[in-house]
């Protein structure tokens, strides 16, 4: 598939993914398994319930967020594929709820979404591309020397 499908074809499926699942889930609890429920919560903060009833701000760094996952898109589009999906679904919540719906909860650790997730896994997809960048680069360095 060619490449300037290919990711925005994964942006989409992993935002419809992320809505759809907020959509079914939403003021339901249900049980998993002993630490693991799906249990509906607003959340009108970012990360971990901060910067609480920041709406107007949140939605504001998303933008600017937005043009940087843009500008450097063609260098990592698999991880900016997953954070720009993470972003457009939290956002798409907040502007049209002022709030975002999450719903897994996993045993004391705060109450996230599939759109947290998504950031959670391109964050940890760019980590590895800078380091496997740096890695190159210094192989690169020594065989100059």
């Amino acid at each position: 598939m060619k490449t300037f499908i290919k990711y925005p074809l994964l942006v989409l499926v992993l935002f419809m993914f992320d809505q759809v699942t907020k959509y079914f889930l939403q003021a339901k609890e249900i049980f998993l398994f002993p630490f693991v429920s799906f249990t509906y919560a607003e959340n009108t903060g970012a990360a971990f319930s901060l910067f609480q009833n920041q709406n107007f701000a949140l939605i504001l760094i998303s933008f600017v967020a937005l043009i940087f996952i843009l500008y450097y898109f063609k260098e990592y589009p698999l991880a900016l594929s997953f954070i720009l999906a993470g972003l457009l679904g939290n956002l798409a919540d907040r502007l049209l709820f002022g709030f975002v719906r999450d719903f897994i909860s996993i045993g004391t650790f705060p109450i996230f979404n599939i759109a947290d997730s998504c950031n959670t896994i391109g964050i940890v997809l760019l980590l590895y591309a800078f380091w496997k960048e740096e890695k190159v680069n210094k192989a690169r360095s020594l065989e100059k020397v």
